[in-house]
């Protein structure tokens, strides 16, 4: 059905799942605003001849969080066995509960790293900047999320508006998340580079955002890069360098050697 038309939608593109029992569509409808205006983008099946949209995620408070549905035209989505269709793209993730009809995620992220053994993914939330916004505060906390379909799936009730993450499992590492989170090579940890009041360590947790250590890491970066208000690529390769390293999380305070400064300004 590709390309056809079922009542006022044009149905775009079709994916069908692995066993082929199941159909999702992309589809757009005429913008209310007319001619000239670009269309309105839906995720839905087709039932009877006609197509129904997902059933969608509450509107979120923040809405440069959500992500859209324009660029579901353009992406080519996976399917989770049968059950989840996933989208994804520089900025952030779309799931969708197929079988429930559900959209489950549809967001910006300031970054995120899937799991190099499992469907799952560790994001940093989108930060709730304003427009014109120069620096963080210097209270800021990042928030960690963990996106597992299946748990996003059982918790979907718990999104909200005032909540749009809600069903997803969240942590805030306790300041300023530096660069975008780094796996373990078996996918059983999550570790990431924080910043807070000139201090940084590496925290690392388990798959159920459980902290299993903290560790000061002997790294001076500039108040001005550290409160950016996203993040500096350049320092990424400095970041997953660290986080990599198996002796990061053997020390318990900072040494009396050398420290490596770190300021994109310099």
């Amino acid at each position: 059905m590709l390309n056809g038309q079922t009542g006022n939608y044009e149905i775009k593109r079709t994916s069908v799942s692995p066993d082929g029992s199941v159909t999702a569509a992309v589809a757009a409808q005429p913008s209310a605003l007319g001619r000239g205006h670009p269309p309105i983008y839906s995720l839905g099946t087709i039932s009877n001849g006609s197509f129904v949209p997902f059933a969608p995620l509450p509107q979120s408070l923040y809405s440069r969080e959500y992500h859209g549905m324009a660029w579901f035209d353009d992406v080519q989505p996976d399917w989770i066995g049968n059950r989840f269709l996933i989208f994804e793209d520089k900025f952030g993730i779309a799931i969708v509960d197929i079988p429930n009809r559900q959209m489950l995620l549809d967001h910006v992220f300031m970054a995120y790293a899937e799991s190099p053994t499992a469907h799952e993914w560790a994001a940093i939330r989108f930060r709730p900047t304003a427009r014109m916004q120069e620096q963080l505060t210097d209270d800021f906390q990042d928030t960690l999320l963990l996106i597992d379909p299946m748990y996003a799936a059982t918790h979907i009730r718990e999104a909200s508006e005032s909540n749009f993450v809600g069903h997803l499992q969240a942590v805030q590492p306790g300041g300023v998340i530096l660069a975008k989170p780094t796996w373990a090579s078996d996918g059983s940890s999550i570790a990431v580079l924080t910043w807070k009041q000139r201090t940084v360590a590496a925290v690392r947790y388990d798959t159920k955002l459980r902290e299993t250590a903290r560790s000061p890491v002997e790294l001076k970066v500039d108040r001005e890069s550290a409160l950016s208000t996203g993040l500096n690529e350049d320092f990424a390769a400095v970041a997953a360098r660290i986080l990599s390293d198996p002796t990061t999380f053997e020390l318990t305070s900072p040494s009396s050697g050398p420290q490596t400064t770190y300021s994109p300004h310099q």
